[in-house]
């Protein structure tokens, strides 16, 4: 469009402006007939505002004009509601943005690119060697022959800190990852099956309660560690709680001052997601003597899960200097 078809369309636009508001105004003073004179009011106001916004664009500097629709749209939305002024406020604001402006950028803030992760440099970590082991054998980009070497290394380590990983390695491009990953992890677990396969027998041919109380003991105590170190998922999960926690029972009916036994009972319970069951376990365990320091943490969790956040914050504030494990000092500060 060019300058002088602008220049006579936003005088047009702007006469237009000036009959329509007018027309509005003197609406308001008309008596009452077969129209509300509010709603005449505003559906003139709105032509009038349509009109203002059509001339007050076409005087806005060139970058102010753009996205079209929605700067004409946000002109007309302040002409109709404020009725003369509002495309004037606009227009003075523009103004002064003109003559005025900014002089220097800000400083305080700019795009940063994303962090990438380094894989050369996994092999320079002389800190947290476990952590470096796991890390390198995670990465697909490290070599074939430095990732073999890493899961040979980790096989030394407990099962319960790199049982999550070996699974995650059992769907590995790498065939010698999966086969490795899946013999350690089968050899972990049948290690604790055929104890418990042998417990069982040895507990189906005692007849002493003595011996049916270590035998139950040492069955529960079994089910458990597969669990704690992630084992077992799924449904044989479940049946592994299940199985751990009956044998628990069978255990503390033979003694029911077995401390021991009632904290495995807290645990088991905190993994089905029954926190009240698990906080009446645990304090049993306690009432029996077991050191406090040592169930604070489980009691802890049984709060948190109940959604008692002032008592989490109570228990674990109570530790004090007696949380010595690294990994639970953290958790201790943040909530004490």
């Amino acid at each position: 469009m060019s300058k002088t078809l602008s220049l006579i369309v936003s005088a047009l636009a702007a006469l237009v402006a000036v009959i329509v508001q007018y027309l509005a105004i003197v609406s308001l003073m008309q008596p009452a007939g077969a129209i509300d004179p509010l709603l005449r009011f505003l559906a003139l106001q709105s032509l009038a505002g349509l009109a203002e916004a059509v001339a007050f664009r076409l005087w806005l500097p060139p970058r102010y004009r753009e996205p079209r629709a929605l700067s004409l749209l946000l002109l007309w939305v302040g002409c109709t509601f404020v009725p003369l002024f509002g495309g004037l406020v606009v227009l003075v604001s523009c103004v002064w943005a003109a003559l005025f402006p900014g002089r220097t950028e800000s400083d305080q803030l700019t795009d940063v690119p994303r962090p990438k992760f380094v894989t050369y440099l996994v092999s320079r970590v002389s800190h947290g060697g476990g952590a470096r082991l796991q890390a390198r054998l995670a990465n697909t980009q490290v070599s074939a022959t430095d990732r073999l070497s890493a899961l040979v290394a980790i096989q030394r380590m407990p099962t319960r800190t790199t049982g999550t990983l070996l699974r995650e390695l059992l769907a590995d491009p790498l065939e010698d990852i999966r086969l490795i990953a899946y013999g350690t992890l089968d050899h972990a677990e049948n290690e604790i099956m055929q104890k418990i396969f042998q417990t069982s027998k040895a507990l189906e041919a005692t007849a002493g309660d003595t011996e049916r109380h270590a035998l139950n003991r040492l069955l529960a105590e079994l089910y458990f560690e597969l669990v704690y170190q992630n084992l077992v998922q799924g449904e044989v999960y479940r049946h592994t709680l299940q199985q751990a926690d009956r044998y628990a029972q069978a255990a503390l009916e033979m003694d029911p001052g077995d401390a021991a036994l009632w904290l495995i009972r807290g645990r088991l319970a905190l993994a089905n997601g029954l926190p009240d069951a698990a906080q009446g376990h645990i304090s049993r365990a306690l009432e029996l003597g077991f050191p406090r320091e040592r169930l604070v943490p489980w009691l802890a969790e049984a709060d948190f899960l109940r959604g008692d956040y002032s008592r989490v914050s109570q228990l674990l504030a109570s530790l004090g200097n007696a949380a010595a494990l690294p990994t639970l000092k953290p958790v201790v500060k943040y909530w004490s």
